[in-house]
């Protein structure tokens, strides 16, 4: 059997003085020695911070360990960096690929949504946007006799997904970007109900973003 949703690996010669440890780091991730890769990036990355491509592979190394907050931090690094479409779509199919392997359909969706936006002849990111959206309608069905008013309920308890956007968010706002940061954490507040947990961050730069606005 095949798996539906798998990942895509895009590795790319590094130059100047990330160009040994890049190397080196690709030849670990293909060995399968993840975490030594891991490290050698994140090595790379301090001689060339703005190198995009190591971003999209150390995502990759850490999603092979599990580390899915640090992965989706990855990818959304690397398709902040990232100049063409098709690439910045690499990085939101990934990070689809890791919320829908952890059964988290609509935020899943959201991304795989977002990949077809910036390359909408990905078939594959396709079908993968289409059973996330079958999977979300099953279990949105089998959440409906849940109680829907929450505002009384203690914040819950984050997510993997919702910590990583949290920490975009927070890096946009040590950038002055306050209104990205609020609509950032508000389209994933829509995506994923845990994000509640930082409501009082959200408000805080909601009004700091209203203050710039007037």
């Amino acid at each position: 059997m095949t798996r539906i949703f798998s990942y895509c690996l895009l590795f790319l010669l590094f130059t100047a003085s990330a160009a040994n440890d890049g190397r080196k780091a690709n030849e670990a991730y293909e060995n399968g020695n993840f975490e030594e890769a891991e490290e050698l990036y994140l090595a790379a990355i301090e001689q060339e911070p703005d190198n995009a491509k190591l971003y999209f592979n150390l995502g990759n190394a850490r999603a092979k360990q599990g580390k899915v907050e640090e992965a989706i931090d990855s990818f959304m690094e690397f398709r902040l960096l990232a100049d063409d479409p098709e690439e910045k779509a690499l990085a939101e199919y990934n990070i689809g690929t890791l919320l829908a392997e952890g059964k988290n359909w609509k935020p899943a969706a959201t991304h795989f949504k977002n990949a077809l936006k910036l390359n909408p002849s990905d078939m594959e990111a396709k079908h993968n946007f289409e059973r996330a959206l079958a999977e979300q309608e099953k279990q949105d069905e089998e959440g409906e006799g849940e109680d829907q008013n929450q505002e009384n309920q203690p914040p819950p308890e984050p997510s993997e997904y919702a910590i990583a956007m949290k920490r975009q968010a927070e890096k946009l706002v040590a950038e002055k970007k306050y209104e990205e940061a609020y609509n950032l954490m508000q389209q994933a507040l829509e995506d994923d109900d845990t994000v509640r947990a930082f409501n009082d961050f959200i408000e805080r730069i909601k009004n700091v973003s209203d203050i710039n606005e007037n």
